[in-house]
């Protein structure tokens, strides 16, 4: 029976270890004065307990059973509220990349206006389906960004040309220095 009692005692530590990191923290100072209490009351109560805990043993399995369905539920409850955010951050993502592409190949074919925004849109559509799906933008939201990435784009685009002009002329105006 003293075997029994350790086992319940390793099962029951092992649960708040394992998963002790999100559980909140009323639960945690429960899980702690349950052991401590079970082995204080153990060492103090041997004989006892032994008769006790035969004639509780067959309850305690079920009670211990209970528990640990509880704690893998809420386990796993949590992993799925994680990792949906992880999975809907990562279509997001998807999303995004898929737009900004889309716009650099717009402003690369020099297309305006409607003709760039609905290019960007219909390559979004056909590149992450499943970030689109899974998000549900709506159309107008769709568009939005669509726009707004073709703004990025094109704010890059200007930037890195007048960059190139300047690295021109501060070239020239060394060459211009140096002769």
């Amino acid at each position: 029976m003293t075997l029994f009692y350790l086992l319940c005692l390793v099962a029951i530590a092992f649960a708040v270890w394992t998963v002790g990191w999100g559980m909140p923290p009323r639960a945690k100072i429960f899980f702690g004065i349950l052991l401590t209490a079970m082995l204080f009351v153990r060492a103090a109560h041997a004989g006892v307990l032994d008769v006790l805990t035969t004639a509780a043993a067959p309850h305690l399995l079920e009670l211990i059973g209970l528990a640990i369905t509880a704690i893998i539920g809420w386990g796993v409850r949590q992993a799925g509220k994680r990792w949906g955010i992880e999975i809907q951050a990562n279509h997001r993502e998807a999303l995004h990349w898929a737009l900004y592409t889309a716009a650099q190949l717009a402003i690369k074919h020099e297309l305006t206006g409607k003709a760039a925004v609905d290019l960007v849109l219909e390559y979004a559509r056909r590149s992450v389906p499943d970030a689109i799906g899974s998000l549900k933008p709506t159309a107008d939201v769709l568009t939005d960004l669509a726009k707004a990435k073709l703004e990025q784009v094109a704010a890059e685009k200007v930037k890195e040309a007048a960059g190139g002009a300047v690295d021109q002329l501060a070239e020239a105006l060394r060459r211009a220095g140096a002769s």
